[in-house]
């Protein structure tokens, strides 16, 4: 009897074994299901993680996470994101078959073409199609994009057409193709015939490229690779720090969503100052709900400028609080908000760096563009209105009598005047250059001498719909060009929200620029700003930053003398520079001193072989026998003495 139950549980064991079985495969195959659903968004930290996780239960906690950082607004009820994906997703497997075809992954990743023009079933042409899209301030994306799509040879499924790797060669049909062996007479050919299939072989961006160079490949593969990446750019890796697998594989960059929307740089001048304005306007500002009537946001507006070498050159941050009721709110959700600034700034070559980021909603705008200024720069403003100003305050895209109202995506109503103020002492030669035609062009005769620089206007209410180049010239050498776009529709105008510098900021600017000489190493320039502060800017904010500049102009002297006054806190950086400047003035028991304190921060091998030598150099060999028995001692550990000096590094750069 013992042996027939025993034999029987054995039995038993084995049919759940064999039920289980299929379970456990129908899980493992729903998992890979919707790995291959979510390929086209998926980023590879995830999938690697994803692909990572052992249990069912860790699976399905993943794919919640997964979901919910993409979930553009968490307050409702619905995850939007969610439910445009498997929209998108339905569509694509009703009509493109898979999400790994062309056009089915562009669809998956920018969603509904706002156009989409078909040339199918032309005898001169394949088959081809021209989806047409809006950046929307999506990252690295252009305001328009034509994506080709055509059938080679007139076979298979639609390819994505690359523009400069393709050509209209490929575009005309195989019976058409045989009497043209270059690619811009089949151009020339397919233009006869379809206009905008022909130019858009020529590049992603319309208006951009030449027959003869079809295409800016760089710039239309530059597109591709932003399109591409945007499931990258645009989701949150954090969550992924609650799953053990990722431990050793993923590096976390970034802990905020990135949010879309525009910015703008320019340069003006302004009572002998040079300003780069700078302006950044997100699509959408959220807000949380902290009471019944009561929404709240903290921003962080960052401004970085750096020198090719990624130096920073300077850097300029403001917080901003709102806290609006809710009929503020709802005024808020109706219209966009540009956020403006200004700093002076030296000649040079930099990168520019502007973030915005909501603290509250963990969600960041990033823009960067490369700077160049020098003798042959023309600083240009461009808005729809240049008006005159009665305040004497510094204020951002002004002079000292005009203000410039713009928008950074560079729209206008037809509604609108085109205007703006170019500095230079010669009349400058302005026109509106159509972008897909530059021999139809408009001149703007309205230009007129205000002092040392000019403003202009055009109104916009005979000017055809279309993209067009600002373009300035001056002395028959074009010094600005700028592509603007002139609407058939009606776009509303941002509100400002913008920072401003009364009329004796005069003295803190050149603190400003001193600063920015002494970071790209011109220390006699930044001692000549430096100089012209009255004595009254000479405080504990400003002399650290001073004596760091004459302490590299070797006036050991004047460091001294500056950072032993007693307003000054006696911090790392005073310290190092008065322990140094006393060694190289030959203060020995001042330098000892110096150094002492020093050890408060850090002791370490460099500090106490200092203070030896220093002793040694005293005639008190007994002391000068500790500091370097001490140096040898930490030189026995590599890992403090690595930790130690790699702060000392930091704090004497710093």
């Amino acid at each position: 009897m013992k042996r027939t139950s025993t034999s029987f549980r054995i039995l038993f064991c084995l049919f759940l074994l064999m039920m289980c079985i299929p379970l456990y495969a129908q899980k493992k195959d729903a998992a890979k299901e919707w790995l291959r659903e979510v390929e086209p968004i998926i980023t590879k930290a995830e999938k690697t993680v994803f692909e990572d996780l052992k249990t069912e239960e860790d699976r399905m906690r993943f794919i919640n996470s997964f979901w919910k950082v993409r979930d553009p607004n968490p307050e409702t009820r619905e995850n939007e994101y969610k439910l445009e994906f498997y929209k998108r997703l339905n569509y694509v497997k009703k009509y493109f078959k898979s999400t790994r075809s062309d056009q089915g992954r562009i669809y998956m990743i920018l969603g509904e073409p706002v156009e989409r023009n078909s040339y199918a079933g032309g005898e001169q042409v394949v088959d081809s199609e021209v989806w047409v899209y809006y950046g929307e301030g999506r990252h690295g994306l252009p305001p328009v994009m034509n994506l080709l799509f055509y059938k080679r040879e007139n076979f298979g499924e639609f390819r994505l057409f690359y523009p400069g790797m393709d050509t209209a060669l490929d575009i005309l049909s195989p019976g058409y193709r045989s009497g043209y062996e270059r690619a811009r007479s089949a151009y020339n050919q397919l233009r006869g015939v379809y206009i905008e299939l022909a130019d858009a072989t020529l590049s992603v961006i319309p208006g951009e490229g030449h027959p003869d160079m079809p295409a800016s490949a760089t710039s239309s593969s530059h597109v591709f690779a932003q399109i591409y990446t945007l499931p990258e750019k645009e989701a949150s890796d954090t969550y992924l720090r609650g799953f053990q697998s990722i431990e050793g594989i993923v590096n976390v960059t970034y802990s905020f969503k990135e949010m879309p929307g525009d910015a703008s740089i320019a340069l003006s001048k302004n009572r002998g100052y040079t300003f780069l304005n700078y302006s950044i306007m997100p699509d959408a500002i959220r807000l949380r709900k902290i009471a019944d009537n009561l929404h709240s946001a903290k921003f962080n507006l960052n401004l970085r400028i750096e020198d090719l070498g990624g130096r920073t050159i300077y850097q300029q941050e403001k917080n901003i609080e709102f806290k609006l009721d809710n009929m503020e709110k709802q005024a808020l959700d109706e219209k966009k908000i540009m956020f403006s600034g200004f700093v002076p700034v030296i000649s040079g070559t930099f990168n520019v760096n502007i973030m915005f980021s909501n603290k509250s909603t963990e969600e960041f705008l990033i823009h960067e563009e490369r700077l160049e200024l020098n003798e042959k720069t023309v600083p240009v403003l461009l808005g729809f209105k240049a008006e005159e100003i009665q305040s004497n305050r510094f204020m951002p895209f002004s002079t000292d009598k005009h203000k410039i109202s713009f928008d950074p995506r560079s729209v206008f109503n037809k509604t609108d005047s085109i205007e703006g103020i170019v500095f230079t002492e010669d009349t400058p030669d302005i026109r509106l250059i159509r972008v897909d035609n530059e021999d139809d062009s408009i001149a703007i005769q309205d230009v007129v001498k205000q002092g040392r620089y000019f403003v202009f206007s055009l109104p916009l209410a005979e000017v055809s719909s279309s993209n067009y180049y600002l373009s300035i010239r001056i002395r028959d050498e074009e010094v600005y060009r700028k592509i603007v776009a002139v609407l058939a529709f009606l776009a509303e105008k941002p509100e400002g929200y913008e920072w401003s510098d009364p009329p004796t900021s005069g003295h803190a600017y050149n603190f400003e620029i001193g600063t920015q000489y002494l970071n790209i190493g011109n220390i006699k320039k930044s001692l000549e700003y430096y100089n012209k502060l009255p004595e009254s800017l000479w405080n504990s904010y400003t002399i650290p930053i001073i004596a760091k500049a004459y302490y590299r102009n070797k006036d050991y002297e004047r460091v001294v003398e500056l950072l032993e006054r007693e307003e000054i806190a006696k911090d790392y950086s005073a310290l190092f520079l008065l322990g140094n400047s006393s060694l190289e003035l030959k203060k020995l028991e001042k330098a000892a001193e110096y150094f002492e304190q020093l050890r408060n921060y850090g002791d370490t091998v460099k500090i106490n072989q200092v203070l030896g030598a220093i002793s040694l150099s005293l005639g008190d060999r007994e002391k000068a026998k500790t500091y370097f028995d001490r140096a040898k001692e930490l030189e026995k550990k590599p890992e403090v003495k690595k930790e130690k000096d790699t702060q000392e590094s930091h704090n004497e750069k710093t």
